[in-house]
């Protein structure tokens, strides 16, 4: 039976952390005994944000060694640096030339950073089609994905559907992928989630005003955060302790305010910055989407029950735990993990503890049902429970930091890696690309 080719990239944003680790990179190692893997350090992609050129080679290096380091094998897998094969750039131009615009302003990151009020650049916008190209380039089969990260693959697959339409319906030039779904572990941060700044992802319709005008939008957000401000000052915290409650209360509010004003959809999310007053907009089936921000005047908690939720793991936010910390520095970020602040004599409730959610990745089912007693039991306190897992973060670790040592101490051995990688893919890559422009009419390449 003929091993599938499996594709993913990795951006050199920063150290790698914990939430890398558990998210994605075990993964990544884990299915080279799945198919044939070509991994790449996808450093194209890293410049719609990253501009520090002494930054991103550090950061390039990092992710090479880190991989290295926890099992990829680059006997097994093709892994190379993206820069190196500039025949993926050529083929995202044919691709975008195939590729209408509306496709491109659907997407995810696209539309959260423009509603966040950043600068979109065009390397921001064609994200989209670099990362198609990412993906046909090499004839992936399989690209693992999240549950909620499957709109890359989608584009993808529209993509190169554009493509074949407009330049071979009959001879298809590209490996149509599927993804592979399958989240990995959720790692949390070292912090609740929290934040005094609301999110607001709506889509609505509207119907015509008195006067016969539509809805403003800019005007709709603004008068969205007044109702928002209403809602907070006459309800106390008690009474409002998540954005599930929230919710119910805006929903009444919002039906008296704007009878003219249908919503379609709404997620509320709370986040810790405010990024500005900007307001996207996306045109949606029967109406219009929108992504807005609005100040709180109290500190809200993302939970569905009014309980504490740990905060996802994420250099963002500053609650990280770096793959190779070690020493003090890993004993200061464990032992300031965020806790409740409870009597010693008390029992935990290990169900919103960050401590303990971090424990049960590195744990075995005993290990954790004990740990869970001892929290029940009363009388353990959090210092114990945090030295238990720093004892198992020091294990775990401790034979990759001893690996990434030995790589360090060759300088050249990285770049060999990614050399022989860019090689390996560019005998396919090149014959993908040969096929498009052919396909295009431009003949093969000198």
């Amino acid at each position: 039976m003929t091993r599938p080719r499996i594709l993913s990239g990795v951006q050199p944003s920063g150290a790698l952390h914990l939430g890398n680790y558990f998210g994605a990179i075990r993964r990544h190692v884990a299915m080279q005994d799945e198919g044939d893997c070509y991994y790449f350090i996808a450093d194209y992609h890293a410049l719609t944000s990253l501009r520090d050129r002494e930054a991103l080679a550090i950061y390039t290096r990092d992710v090479a060694l880190t991989y290295l380091a926890v099992g990829l094998d680059p006997k097994r897998t093709v892994f190379y640096r993206q820069s190196d094969l500039p025949e993926v750039t050529e083929l995202a131009w044919l691709l975008a030339t195939a590729t209408g615009m509306g496709l491109l302003e659907r997407a995810h990151s696209y539309k959260e950073k423009v509603a966040r009020g950043l600068g979109a650049s065009v390397g921001l916008f064609t994200y989209p089609v670099l990362m198609a190209a990412d993906i046909l380039a090499p004839d992936a089969d399989l690209v693992p994905v999240g549950q909620d990260q499957d709109q890359h693959v989608e584009m993808t697959r529209d993509m190169a559907q554009l493509f074949h339409n407009a330049f071979c319906p009959n001879e298809p030039v590209f490996r149509i992928p599927k993804a592979k779904i399958g989240e990995g572990a959720r790692v949390p941060g070292t912090t609740f989630e929290k934040g005094q700044v609301l999110q607001v992802a709506t889509a609505i319709a509207s119907r015509r005003l008195d006067d016969g005008r539509l809805v403003e939008l800019e005007q709709y957000a603004r008068d969205f955060r007044s109702m928002l401000a209403f809602v907070l000052g006459g309800n106390p915290e008690s009474v409002l302790r998540s954005t599930e409650e929230l919710e119910v209360l805006l929903a009444a509010e919002h039906a008296r305010r704007f009878p003219h004003v249908d919503v379609l959809e709404r997620a509320l999310r709370v986040v810790a910055e405010h990024p500005g007053d900007h307001v996207a907009s996306t045109p949606r089936h029967g109406g219009v989407g929108l992504e807005f921000y609005a100040p709180l005047d109290r500190v809200l908690f993302l939970t569905k029950d009014g309980k504490r939720q740990a905060a996802k793991m994420s250099k963002s936010q500053g609650n990280t735990i770096p793959i190779f910390d070690e020493g003090k520095s890993l004993k200061k970020k464990v032992m300031g993990i965020e806790t409740r602040l409870v009597d010693l004599a008390e029992p935990l409730d290990w169900r919103e503890d960050i401590v303990i959610q971090l424990y049960e990745l590195f744990a075995t089912a005993d290990e954790l049902a004990a740990m869970r007693a001892n929290y029940e039991r009363g009388g353990f306190g959090f210092g114990r429970a945090k030295s238990a897992l720093l004892e198992k973060v020091e294990a775990h670790m401790a034979p990759f930091r001893a690996r990434r040592r030995e790589l360090e101490a060759d300088p050249g051995v990285v770049e060999d890696v990614l050399r022989d990688g860019a090689a390996r893919a560019r005998l396919v890559i090149g014959a993908t690309l040969e096929r498009a422009r052919a396909a295009c009419g431009l003949g093969r390449r000198r």
